[in-house]
């Protein structure tokens, strides 16, 4: 009876969430088929959200029971047919762009358009892988977010909602900081340019005072010898010098000597 009234309850559930995301999907009118398919994939993913929670609930309360193993297989076969809707969805980007390159003719608006397709086909290719992780990590610690490009990011993402125009915001947003990031990079270019000039600059400089420095060294050295001269000229003039005081010496003692004898006598 009990499993009666789950049934229910599960078609129940499923038929009023059929019905708002038909209401979701034609919210805004006239769109076109890409859109429609962008909305309908963003549901999805928010539906398999769901039923991978409710699967992990139901596994931590009644593990291995039998609406464990329907949610399983709900979940692999919702994953099976978002991975379709998302191939569709390329190929609709595929074949605009093929149709915008044989035209070869340049429509800035169109670009951004096909630019923008790019940008919501590798979100939803992201937010797949993100559901095939969280998928294997049943009843475990899940990550709620994986990045955008793991082959450039260092840090996982948050990705945006795809049912939304969010992710236009995270692209300006991306393109704004890599505006800034290219002029922080121009500037430090230059800051290199400038510190290899100063560096080249110091070099120069540090030869010529290696020059300077040998110069002084050799002015150094005949300083030494001058002076050594010097003092064997100032020695040899002071010899000279002596030999005739002691000379006048002499003949002032002489002189006093001969004074005194002939007084003595």
């Amino acid at each position: 009876m009990n499993s009666l009234i789950k049934r229910v309850e599960k078609i129940q559930r499923e038929t009023v969430d059929a019905k708002d995301k038909n209401k979701q999907l034609q919210d805004e009118g006239d769109v076109d088929a890409f859109t429609l398919l962008r909305r309908k994939i963003g549901l999805d993913v928010k539906g398999i959200k769901e039923l991978i929670k409710e699967r992990d609930e139901a596994e931590e309360t009644m593990p291995g029971s039998v609406r464990t193993v329907e949610l399983s297989h709900q979940i692999r076969r919702a994953i099976i047919d978002i991975k379709a809707d998302a191939q569709k969805l390329q190929r609709m980007y595929d074949k605009g762009q093929e149709r915008y390159t044989k035209k070869n003719k340049e429509n800035e608006e169109k670009l951004k358009k096909l630019e923008l397709e790019k940008e919501v086909c590798e979100l939803v290719w992201s937010h797949i892988s993100e559901l095939e992780l969280i998928n294997k990590k049943r009843g475990g610690e899940r990550n709620a977010f994986i990045p955008l490009d793991p082959s450039t990011s260092s840090a996982p993402k948050q990705l945006p909602d795809i049912d939304n125009d969010d992710f236009r915001t995270l692209r300006q947003n991306d393109q704004k900081i890599d505006a800034k990031l290219d002029i922080i990079s121009q500037h430090l270019q230059e800051t290199e340019q400038i510190a290899k000039v100063m560096g080249d600059t110091a070099k120069r400089q540090g030869v010529m005072l290696d020059n300077l420095n040998d110069r002084a060294d050799d002015l150094d050295t005949k300083l030494e010898n001058i002076n050594i001269r010097l003092s064997k000229m100032i020695k040899d003039i002071r010899k000279a010098d002596r030999f005739i005081i002691d000379v006048i010496l002499i003949c002032v003692l002489l002189g006093v000597g001969g004074f005194i004898y002939s007084i003595v006598r």
